[in-house]
């Protein structure tokens, strides 16, 4: 017998993490699932292939969001003015399919924030504002009907609802040719357990949370005092105040990143996508520390190499849930100061899975924080061969997603860095032209967002960085005019009532006095 097939309805540039996230957990329930996303036809060809595969179906679960989506090149005769994925549920409702809409909450996650959805594809549309309206209207009127014709009975707010709602769904499949009245009774039941199940769930998340935190914290400072104890053995007072220097930099850097690990191991288990290694990695963290949690994952290391490297490109999804655990570990190296360590483990990683994003941006990191570090423990050299590392995998990811924001970031941070060793080693002009793509970057951020003050620092930085460059090139005016720019910049985010830290007060009113000077 052939297993339960689902369709999975929704728009993909509001809500393709979702609809895979469903796709995920219902083959590990035993069903098959099918969306947009496996067939590579033309438009032409889209909607007598959606009623194909709706009509091979077993049921249809849509994940109704804000977004309208593509639309047909003409009205559709039978349904009127509708998206393709609208049509995906009308057309599933007239041939008698099973039928589940949930509804996805405003606090959940998106792929696109909703200002930035239905826009026009053409960027000569002469009117976008009301391009979008339109189609806004149009779904609403939708989701209107919806609700007057009893389909929205789920709310999923996060990943953890939308998953515990489609974990319903072998129940749901096992009355699938019952009266919709019958399966309402139980509505409320499921409600209550729903309600229990999450709080269970975010309750036992918290605890592991805090216990991981608690290790990675305590390995952080055992690192910070061996790197201090090594720093003191050095001779020269110069050269051991450098290494303090270093040693400090490097424990900032790790605690500011002690969040982000924590929230990682949280997030890979509250997306269900866990694998049991990954689950015992969890588990050993939370309870011995970081080395048990090392130990255990080398003596999984070889097999989980194994396991991915004989799988086909079909299962890649499930191959980057197999190296999640090893990709967390080279995180934990670094957390120890093992560089070599986490190297060899990014390198491996990299060899199996070259484009996977969340491998190449914890790479990306670990190539800037070891460029930081030998800037007082090595050479030049080596120090810019660590950041054209970091530039070459930043450029990669923004190439892969130009939209991006964080690939973008990254490749800002890049930039700055390449202009630091330029500047150290007396290259000017490279340095320009580097801090230049810094500054272009950082504009662009800055002007997407003006609430982000992470950005409006950046811009302030970098023309900051061009600047002093041009003090350096005895370009006066140069200095003065960037000067200035990042004295607006930064005076704009205090203005704007942002937050402002003490370093940044100082070197406002330093920078006053710049741009006042140069105006005598």
């Amino acid at each position: 017998m052939d297993r339960p097939r689902l369709f999975l309805s929704a728009v993909s540039e509001e809500l393709r993490t979702a609809r895979k996230h469903v796709a995920a957990t219902l083959h590990t329930l035993g069903f098959d699932a099918i969306s947009q996303d496996d067939f590579s036809t033309g438009y032409g060809e889209l909607r007598q292939w959606l009623r194909n595969q709706v009509d091979s179906c077993d049921g249809l679960i849509q994940l109704v969001g804000d977004a309208y989506g593509a639309e047909p090149p003409e009205i559709d005769p039978e349904y009127g003015r509708v998206s393709y994925t609208q049509l995906e549920f009308l057309y599933a409702g007239r041939r008698s399919k099973k039928t589940w809409a949930i509804v996805i909450g405003k606090d959940f996650g998106r792929d696109k924030p909703s200002a930035q959805l239905d826009l026009p594809r053409n960027a000569g549309q002469a009117d976008p504002t009301n391009y979008q309206a339109e189609r806004s209207a149009l779904q609403q009127g939708y989701i209107a009907r919806l609700k007057r014709e009893n389909h929205l009975r789920h709310t999923a707010n996060n990943m953890t609802e939308l998953e515990l709602i489609i974990r319903k769904l072998p129940d749901w499949l096992a009355e699938l040719h019952k009266q919709w009245e019958a399966w309402l009774k139980q509505d409320a039941e499921f409600k209550a357990k729903t309600s229990a199940s999450l709080e269970r769930l975010e309750e036992a998340s918290r605890l592991t949370a805090e216990k991981i935190r608690a290790h990675l914290l305590q390995t952080a400072q055992e690192t910070h005092r061996r790197e201090m104890a090594e720093a003191d053995r050095e001779k020269d007072w110069r050269r051991r105040q450098v290494f303090r220097d270093a040693a400090e930099s490097a424990q900032a850097l790790r605690l500011s990143r002690i969040e982000e690990l924590t929230a990682a191991f949280a997030d890979i288990e509250g997306r269900g996508t866990a694998t049991s290694v990954f689950q015992e990695l969890t588990r050993i963290l939370a309870e011995q520390g970081v080395d048990e949690a090392i130990a255990y994952i080398e003596s999984q290391r070889t097999s989980i190499f194994q396991a991915v490297r004989n799988r086909a490109a079909a299962v890649r999804e499930r191959n980057r849930a197999e190296l999640q655990p090893l990709l967390r570990t080279a995180a934990l190296y670094e957390a120890k100061g093992q560089a070599t360590e986490a190297r060899n483990l990014y390198s491996e990683i990299l060899a199996v899975e070259p484009d996977w994003p969340e491998a190449l941006h914890g790479a990306f990191w670990f190539h800037v924080e070891q460029g930081d570090l030998a800037r007082v423990r090595t050479t030049l050299a080596e120090v810019r061969e660590e950041y054209e590392g970091a530039h070459r995998i930043a450029t990669r990811l923004t190439a892969s997603d130009p939209s991006n924001t964080e690939w973008q970031r990254d490749l800002s941070v890049s930039y700055e860095r390449l202009g630091n060793v330029a500047v150290a080693q007396g290259q000017l002009e490279a340095a320009a032209q580097a801090y230049r793509e810094y500054s272009r970057i950082a504009k662009q951020l800055a002007a997407s967002d003006p609430s982000n003050t992470e950005w409006q620092r950046d811009l302030y930085a970098s023309y900051s960085r061009l600047a002093h460059l041009a003090e350096k090139r005895k370009a006066t005016e140069e200095a003065r005019a960037n000067w200035k720019q990042a004295y607006d910049v930064l005076s704009g985010i205090d203005k704007r009532g942002l937050h402002l830290s003490p370093e940044d007060r100082k070197f406002l009113a330093i920078l006053g006095e710049k741009v006042h000077l140069g105006a005598q």
